[in-house]
């Protein structure tokens, strides 16, 4: 399997752990891949401004190729209703070492699983994750440290908050509800739609020269609440079916950023998912604490810990 580098487009990358949940995309089995290795050359280099270019404006034939390309994968998503597929992350910052040559390596690096039901239930989940040690000079295990976690019902969103050990749900408002995930932070991810992604987000196809069997898209938000999260998203689409092969997001006033790779061995389209067990209210963990908030601003309420359920469950077709 070919290693996603961004070399041509030197940056920094992203966000939170909500926002980052959102971050997958739709990628098809691929015969005989491998694991990916990290990332090369996708870490400005010594001297390299990081701070992004302002965007020019785009000439008709270039508005005119974005436009097809963003129909076709609005339409191409649109025939999505659900997905699971396995990740890999890397985590770039201020501590990440070099090698040596000088070229920025990650800081930690992570596997973990994304799943999808349309138009509003998605599950995000980092469930190993190693750190850079610079006193051994090597990987290692984060020991006791869950990763990330969250999950959307289409009503609520559950995230549990492992430093706190909380299991928060939010409510989400009648107005959100069905279009939690399409319209969510990143809605080029879950159900884009055309004219949604161009009202929030300056986009362009930056392709490197030579490049045929990929597409490059990088947006750039055009909302505050947005550009809070994120300041810029560079993601590659397979040409053949318009499935993301890889994205890296660049966090805001930073060198920092996020990599993420899909893993096309274990990616299923409409196909595998138990809709109940996937999607459902989670269990709270023994010692922690549940809770809820409305949604609405109100102050969270700790409530009581939630029963397990039925050990029986079952499977959609």
């Amino acid at each position: 399997m070919p290693v996603p580098t961004f070399s041509q487009r030197p940056g920094r990358p992203w966000t939170a752990s909500i926002v980052a949940a959102l971050l997958a995309a739709l990628l098809p089995a691929t015969a005989g891949a491998q694991p990916p290795q990290q990332p090369q050359n996708v870490q400005p280099r010594p001297g390299q401004a990081a701070a992004p270019q302002a965007l020019q404006p785009l000439s008709p034939e270039q508005q005119a190729a974005l436009d097809r390309l963003l129909a076709a994968w609005e339409a191409r998503n649109a025939a999505v209703t659900t997905w699971s597929c396995g990740f890999y992350k890397w985590e770039y910052n201020a501590w990440s070492p070099a090698d040596s040559g000088g070229e920025r390596l990650a800081f930690s690096e992570s596997a973990g699983e994304i799943k999808y039901a349309s138009p509003d239930k998605g599950l995000f989940r980092v469930k190993d994750s190693k750190q850079w040690n610079g006193e051994t000079r090597r990987y290692e295990p984060r020991v006791g440290e869950a990763g990330e976690h969250w999950v959307c019902n289409g009503t609520s969103i559950y995230e549990f908050r492992h430093t706190e050990r909380q299991l928060r749900e939010t409510k989400l408002p009648p107005e959100l509800r069905g279009k939690a995930i399409s319209d969510g932070p990143l809605p080029f991810v879950f159900g884009a739609r055309s004219e949604t992604l161009k009202k929030r987000y300056s986009m362009r196809i930056i392709t490197p020269p030579g490049v045929a069997d990929q597409i490059w898209l990088e947006a750039t938000p055009r909302l505050q609440t947005d550009a809070a999260n994120f300041s810029k998203v560079e993601l590659i689409l397979q040409s053949r079916d318009l499935m993301p092969f890889a994205m890296q997001i660049y966090k805001p006033g930073g060198q920092d950023r996020d990599v993420y790779q899909f893993d096309p061995r274990t990616s299923l389209i409409d196909k595998g998912l138990d809709m109940i067990r996937d999607f459902s209210r989670p269990v709270t963990p023994l010692g922690y604490t549940f809770i809820l908030e409305d949604g609405q601003g109100g102050a969270p309420q700790p409530q009581p810990r939630q029963p397990a359920p039925p050990a029986a469950l079952p499977r959609a077709g």
